[in-house]
């Protein structure tokens, strides 16, 4: 079985969990079976997979699968029960928050008891989950938590019931072994593909070491590589355990044939030039087919932009840009598509530049490529993108793109003057926004050149073709 390994999804995923999307839809077109394996305690899972049209079947959530009637049933179907999620909250006499009683999507309730106690850190009080227990009939599991935010960890875990027998934990590293060990019992010559959590990287090479037939692959979603000091190379905190123990590790795949080459010159910096027969660049995104060339439909040009509305996506340097564009009487209007942190303050720049009429945010698209038909120009200002799920699903449409200079995403996917704008990246944001909001102008003049180049660049980046890289790796691990 192949499992494509994270620790949660949700209504607002980021490019991990549309990098697996898009994944599973290439393996079944491929005929190879696949899972997803999903760690993390999710209320609310079923509901999500079911608004991201991911079957039942597909998935196996930790929690559910030790909460089932019947496991094996469970592993091999998927949930049989969903619910509607609903939670109930009591509050003390001074009014603070100390239990929260919820029916889960899935098949059991959870009750989580809440602990308020002094943070010196902070010098106020917080209230912090404290105690946790899950329940379906005879089926439990309860833990408790120490720490807080990221250094908030679960200990003491007791299982009970689970094929009639009763389990403790010490600590979460131990349940997580226990589940893969369980699975392993179930599934065979099993290939693990893992797209996030170093604590699941941890247990699988620790299996593996026990001498178990598996197989990991390691999937680098971002930019690895901090910065070189000396004779040291600091690796993204993401992906250090990974670079340790890359004997470990059967395969590594990144997105980009650029991010691919980096790698490789940083471990010959280090001595390792073992690693190229098992580093494979396969993009996490494609199109269906060619797109047709467009032309501009109208009086204003109608940019878009798509991602997760966090400050690093710098999506206020695009209407900063396009207030540039409108000040020299150039008729531009904006859409942005997603949610996150960043939106209100966003959305105060909107006031604040008096761009309401022009500037809109349209939340979070589930059909995203559809959305995209109805705009002239894709643009972003990001700093770093891995590989840009977005300008795939521009390119899909014909959409010319206007991007700063970015590692990895923009310089693979965006040909300069062939199917869009590249903008160089300094340490000056008004510099920044300056060449962004040229470059925005500059479109209007090369429009149709870029169009009809983008139907070129799209014929590198087929899902017929991301397919048959997948297949060949599988084919590679047999």
């Amino acid at each position: 079985m192949h499992f494509f390994v994270n620790k949660g999804m949700g209504h607002s995923n980021s490019g991990v969990e549309h990098a697996q999307f898009y994944r599973a839809a290439r393996f079944k077109e491929s005929n190879l079976p696949f899972k997803y394996i999903f760690t993390d305690y999710l209320p609310q899972l079923h509901q999500h997979m079911s608004e991201w049209q991911i079957a039942e079947n597909d998935v196996i959530g930790l929690y559910d699968f030790f909460l089932s009637d019947d496991p094996m049933q469970y592993l091999r179907d998927g949930e049989a029960f969903q619910h509607t999620y609903h939670e109930d909250v009591l509050y003390d006499t001074k009014g603070v928050h100390r239990l929260v009683i919820r029916q889960t999507t899935g098949n059991f309730k959870a009750t989580t008891y809440k602990k308020r106690f002094y943070d010196s850190s902070t010098s106020r009080e917080i209230n912090v989950d404290h105690r946790v227990i899950l329940k379906n009939g005879q089926h439990q599991m309860s833990w408790h938590y120490l720490g807080t935010g990221n250094h908030k960890r679960m200990v003491n875990i007791h299982l009970n019931h689970f094929y009639e027998d009763d389990y403790f934990f010490a600590t979460y590293e131990a349940l997580l072994l226990f589940f893969y060990q369980q699975l392993e019992r179930v599934f065979h010559h099993n290939v693990y593909f893992i797209d996030r959590g170093s604590d699941n990287e941890e247990v699988l090479v620790q299996l593996k070491s026990q001498q178990i037939n598996l197989k990991i692959v390691a999937i680098i979603h971002a930019a690895h590589f901090v910065s070189k000091q000396g004779g040291h190379l600091l690796w993204n905190n993401h992906y250090q355990y990974l670079f340790d123990h890359l004997d470990q590790i059967d395969a590594v795949v990144v997105s980009t044939m650029l991010q691919k080459q980096d790698i490789l010159k940083q471990l010959a910096f280090l001595g390792n030039t073992n690693i190229s027969d098992k580093l494979y660049a396969i993009p996490v995104g494609g199109v269906d087919r060619v797109p047709k060339a467009r032309r501009l439909s109208g009086d204003a040009i109608r940019f878009v932009t798509a991602s997760r509305l966090h400050a690093e996506k710098n999506i206020s340097h695009i209407i900063l840009a396009l207030a540039q564009l409108q000040a020299n009487g150039i008729s531009a209007t904006l859409t942005i598509y997603g949610s996150g942190a960043d939106e209100q303050n966003i959305r105060r720049l909107i006031y604040d530049e008096q761009m309401t009429g022009s500037v809109k945010i349209n939340g979070l698209s589930q059909n995203l490529s559809e959305e995209l038909q109805a705009y002239d120009a894709f643009v972003s200002a990001s700093y770093s993108e891995g590989f840009g799920l977005t300008y795939v699903e521009a390119m899909a449409q014909g959409l010319p793109i206007v991007s700063y200079q970015n590692s990895y995403g923009a310089q693979t996917l965006i040909r300069p003057n062939e199917n869009g704008i590249l903008v160089p990246i300094t340490d000056d944001k008004d510099k920044n926004v300056a060449a962004l909001a040229r470059a925005m102008r500059r479109l209007l003049t090369v429009y149709d050149t870029l169009s009809i180049g983008q139907q070129n660049v799209a014929k590198a980046f087929t899902n017929q073709q991301i397919s048959t890289a997948w297949e060949k790796l599988v084919g590679d691990l047999r």
